[in-house]
């Protein structure tokens, strides 16, 4: 008898894993189908299940000796899957992880509220759209019920409402009336039409003229012009009626219909809404005179005076709760503050007091908290993160033997310090191992280089003539003793000897005449010409030696050279190589090089 009993329990419990496993596939694949885990979660249940199965057929037709391990391993078996099931229903407030919900639909003052109680920063991006309501989520780039924990950042779209751009039929209006024409541009949020009113012998007020239609942008001018009916029809007096709340396109209807002039202006309310008439100043039931020249005035709402609060002191929360309640735009930026915590108002484009009216766009600056000094592998790697924050630097250079010209020595902060409010980053750069400049002047040339490659200084030369010895020294770019950088260039001007003249003191040289580099009179003739050609060899790596090669190479033609810095080039390149590679000139013509000098 007690046998059975045991049996029967135990027959009970195995049915209990049976019906529990089957539940528990169940419940998975109904409540983890939006889950990026799915399909993992879906195998392991089916697998459980499976054994669930196994097991409780095994132990039923073949019953295992030892009950006490089939008993334990029963609880054991309920306990888990009593413990999944709840915990895919996400009802166990103890082990409870939260996820993602879905937004579409919902309210941005929903989600922004739910970013601060779970510590997610909500990136906005807005879009039109017609079919979703103004402030509130489109869409959200991750699935609902994904793992809060795997959250750091969440990127919503928002409504702004129907686009004024979007491209809509606009159909062919022709013989519509007048109140038919007004709910169809109310209803297709038609934002930029215009009416008019003039005789015509086609039925009052139907249209008779219309400027576009077909696929057009709601932004597009639409321009209909209704019927006034003959002359006949036309009323000399109407009676003003009530236009409070009718929009400015139907408060214009009617007073262009009965050929009422008038005058337009903007007020705040707190009671009539943007676009709509607040009042006119003359009475309902004023009898008035078509063509009168006593203008009515029409008073539109600007909806209502918009006092800005003080939004630095506002949460994010109670920031947007603000925005929409009060029809604004809401765009946010953030910048690096030592001062003001993480996702904290640091300002905005309105301070306290200022009067704004609704679609009045709100910039709010948020705090992205301390800026921490970054390790970098060049000096642009670390110019680009610095214009990207905003830091100010400056730039110190130094001599140094062991950082190659032009790399990094060391910065002013260093790297995981807190860069503070207007901090500037000296930042000390190596201009190589340091030498200084010999005294060359009156040296031949043989005995300057020679000092020149002992400092390790580059160098290139240039002549001019002089009473001093050919190859003697004259001048130097670099005055002597002064530190300079190794593999700095200097300029040196050799002496080329005395310009010897070929005609006796009797002849005075011709003015069309020019003198070619070996001191030969030759004479110029305008109309004999010869191509000059810049071919590579010419081009030296300095603007000096471009100069004296072209000359060389060219000695019947009259040079001048002239030298541009601050290209960005390389030195010795021709600027105006074009202007003068394979084209005609004369010995009379001066020819003019453009030379880059750096």
């Amino acid at each position: 008898m007690k046998e059975k009993k045991k049996n029967k329990l135990l027959s009970f419990l195995l049915i209990i894993i049976l019906l529990a496993s089957i539940s528990y596939f169940i419940i998975t694949l109904v409540y983890q189908k939006n889950n990026i885990d799915f399909i993992i979660s879906l195998i392991s249940s089916l697998l459980l299940c499976l054994f669930a199965c196994l097991f409780v057929i095994t132990e039923l037709t073949n019953p295992s000796k030892k009950k006490v391990k089939v008993y334990i391993t029963s609880i054991i078996f309920i306990l888990y899957l009593s413990f999944a099931i709840l915990n895919t229903l996400n009802i166990l407030p103890i082990i409870k992880i939260k996820k993602l919900e879905d937004f579409s639909n919902k309210s941005l003052t929903e989600v922004i509220k739910w970013s601060e109680e779970n510590n997610i920063k909500i990136n906005q991006i807005y879009e039109y759209s017609d079919l979703v309501k103004e402030y509130h989520i489109i869409s959200q780039n991750k699935k609902n019920n994904t793992f809060i924990k795997d959250i750091k950042e969440l990127t919503v779209v928002v409504s702004e409402g129907p686009s004024p751009d979007k491209e809509i039929i606009i159909p062919n209006m022709i013989n519509w009336k007048g109140q038919k024409v007004l709910d169809y541009i109310e209803k297709n949020y038609l934002n930029n039409v215009s009416i008019s009113f003039k005789e015509s012998d086609k039925i009052k007020n139907t249209v008779i003229e219309q400027n576009i239609s077909g696929t057009k942008k709601r932004s597009d001018n639409l321009n209909i012009v209704f019927s006034l009916g003959n002359e006949e029809e036309v009323d000399d007096t109407t009676t003003l009626i009530n236009l409070k709340n009718k929009t400015k396109l139907e408060a214009e209807y009617f007073l262009k219909q009965h050929l009422i002039n008038y005058e337009i202006e903007y007020d705040f309310s707190n009671s009539i809404k943007r676009g709509k008439v607040i009042k006119t100043n003359l009475n309902i039931g004023t009898t008035l005179k078509k063509n009168d020249t006593n203008k009515l005035k029409l008073i539109i709402s600007k909806g209502p005076k918009i006092t800005v609060p003080d939004l630095t002191k506002y949460s994010m929360t109670k920031i947007t709760k603000w925005i929409i309640d009060h029809k604004l735009k809401l765009e946010f930026k953030d910048q690096y503050d030592d001062n003001i915590k993480e996702n904290k108002v640091i300002s905005a484009n309105y301070n306290k007091g200022d009067i704004i009216e609704e679609k009045t766009l709100i910039t709010i600056t948020l705090s992205k908290g301390k800026l921490i000094m970054e390790g970098f592998d060049s000096l642009d790697e670390f110019k680009n993160w610095a214009n990207k924050y905003g830091i100010n630097y400056e730039e110190k250079y130094i001599f140094n033997s062991e950082v190659n010209s032009g790399e990094v020595i060391s910065y002013s902060h260093k790297k995981g310090d807190t860069i503070k409010n207007g901090d500037t980053i000296i930042v000390t750069i190596s201009q190589g191992k340091k030498t200084v400049v010999p005294n060359l002047i009156n040296k031949t040339k043989e005995a300057a280089i020679k000092l020149l490659e002992n400092a390790n200084l580059k160098y290139n030369f240039v002549y001019e003539y002089s009473t001093k010895t050919k190859n003697t020294v004259l001048g130097q770019s670099l005055e002597a003793n002064k530190e300079v950088a190794e593999n700095t260039t200097i300029t040196i001007t050799l002496s080329n000897g005395k310009q010897q003249n070929n005609y006796s003191k009797n002849d005075a040289p011709a003015t069309n005449n020019t003198t070619t580099s070996d001191n030969k009179t030759v004479s110029c003739d305008k109309n004999i010409k010869a191509k000059i050609y810049i071919y590579d060899e010419l081009l030296a790596d300095s603007a000096s030696a471009t100069c004296a090669n072209i000359k060389k190479a060219y000695p019947k033609f009259k040079f001048s050279c002239t030298y541009q810095t601050g290209t960005g080039m390389a030195s010795g390149l021709l600027l105006n190589s074009q202007e003068i590679d394979s084209k005609d000139f004369n010995y009379c013509d001066t020819i003019t090089l453009k030379i880059i000098q750096n």
